[in-house]
């Protein structure tokens, strides 16, 4: 558990934000992020160097991500470009192809509201970001902001903690199940097998040369043999059989 507390110590966290909606904002949460001790947070306009190609950058900051926070303000979905469109219809948008491009990496994406906005509905958003209507988000109150940056930043550690220890989890029975199909534990198996058939061969002959002795002897190491053997075949097939693919 020590280990999975220092999970969020190594959390990289992207915030997502349209300067004109919530630029006031992205900055406090950053500072908050940073100060309760999430290590790398990703923000443009701090973590973008002159003269780096800004969507590299994007696309990078976003592929090494284990939260994305998008935060959502009163214009976000409707604020509109020069020509009067509204700019999240515009694919080239940058907010929108940060939040699409989240929710393809399947990363874990956080709508943060804040000023009294909802996570937009389904029939307002772009084919691309449909997904985003239906994430829990968390609402920030702008006269608290200072405590619910907290709660926000408590949570998110909480979760991460429940995530790398369940990550964990199926590494180590993965790591089990590699083992005990490998071909040492096949080799132990069919040696314990074959010792086990030589003492019964032996507890079987015994008491003809020993009366004395009972005859069934054999029976309980017998009865380990088939075990033991049922064993080996069943590991010694799982060894042959081919490696079964992985999706992430």
């Amino acid at each position: 558990m020590a280990a999975a507390r220092r999970a969020y110590l190594l959390a990289r966290v992207f915030i997502s934000y349209r300067r004109s909606d919530t630029g006031a904002y992205a900055g406090a949460v950053a500072q908050r992020l940073a100060a309760l001790q999430f290590e790398s947070v990703f923000q443009d306009r701090e973590d973008i160097a002159l003269a780096d190609n800004y969507a590299d950058r994007i696309r990078e900051g976003l592929a090494e991500s284990d939260v994305v926070l998008v935060l959502i303000g009163p214009s976000w979905l409707t604020v509109r470009n020069h020509a009067g469109g509204r700019r999240l219809d515009d694919e080239n948008d940058w907010v929108r192809r940060e939040v699409a491009l989240a929710l393809e990496l399947r990363k874990r994406v956080v709508p943060v509201l804040f000023d009294g906005a909802r996570v937009p509905d389904v029939q307002s958003l772009p084919l691309s970001l449909a997904a985003l209507a239906t994430t829990q988000g968390y609402d920030v109150n702008g006269s608290y902001l200072e405590r619910d940056l907290d709660d926000l930043v408590h949570r998110l550690e909480r979760d991460l903690v429940a995530a790398h220890a369940s990550h964990e989890g199926r590494q180590a029975g993965m790591a089990a199940g590699r083992s005990a199909s490998s071909p040492d534990f096949v080799r132990q198996l069919q040696f314990i097998w074959m010792a086990l058939g030589v003492l019964t061969l032996a507890l079987a002959v015994v008491p003809y040369f020993a009366p004395a002795l009972p005859r069934l002897f054999w029976v309980f190491p017998a009865t380990m043999t088939i075990a033991a053997l049922f064993w080996w075949l069943y590991w010694a097939g799982e060894a042959m059989r081919p490696a079964r693919p992985r999706f992430s």
